[in-house]
């Protein structure tokens, strides 16, 4: 199932649901939607939906690795994620995420919220391949045992941007 990244904010929550398979194709939309939301920040928490994720690729892991360094800069809080029990849980915690964010392995309970899809943005080969560096470099932010799997990736990622 193709998947797809949504968003709302709702009084001062910035919300993303993924909802699917995401891969560093889809992710584009969300890098612009993370500069934009970061670039004034007007929002007190940041919650994230993975509970109809199926998967999500490296580049989206990083994109969201992002959100934490970047929330870390204006908040003592951690990003909340929210999902369902199994493999992506795990997932989470081998790239050290609950270090970073606060995760809830169960369903979120509140009133029904009126997400976004995030649009698509066209890029060329050169701006995903940086795209998917940067997210990788994120990674390897968030963890030392990261940043030593992560660095490897980063660099050979690096070599085919030179």
């Amino acid at each position: 199932m193709e998947g797809s990244i949504l968003s709302a904010r709702v009084d001062s929550v910035e919300y993303i649901r993924f909802v699917g398979v995401i891969r560093y194709s889809q992710c584009a939309g969300l890098e612009a939607h993370i500069d934009s939301v970061f670039s004034n920040p007007d929002f007190t928490e940041v919650a994230i939906d993975l509970e109809q994720a199926e998967m999500l690729d490296s580049t989206a892991l990083g994109l969201l690795a992002r959100i934490s360094i970047e929330f870390k800069s204006i908040s003592q809080q951690k990003p909340v994620i929210f999902l369902q029990n199994g493999e992506l849980g795990h997932i989470l915690k081998r790239v050290c995420f609950d270090q970073v964010f606060s995760i809830i392995a169960k369903p979120a309970k509140g009133e029904e919220i009126d997400f976004v899809e995030l649009a698509s943005v066209s890029q060329n080969e050169d701006q995903i391949l940086q795209s998917v560096v940067s997210a990788h470099k994120s990674l390897s932010e968030i963890s030392e045992s990261n940043e030593s799997f992560f660095t490897d990736i980063t660099d050979a990622l690096n070599s085919g941007t030179k």
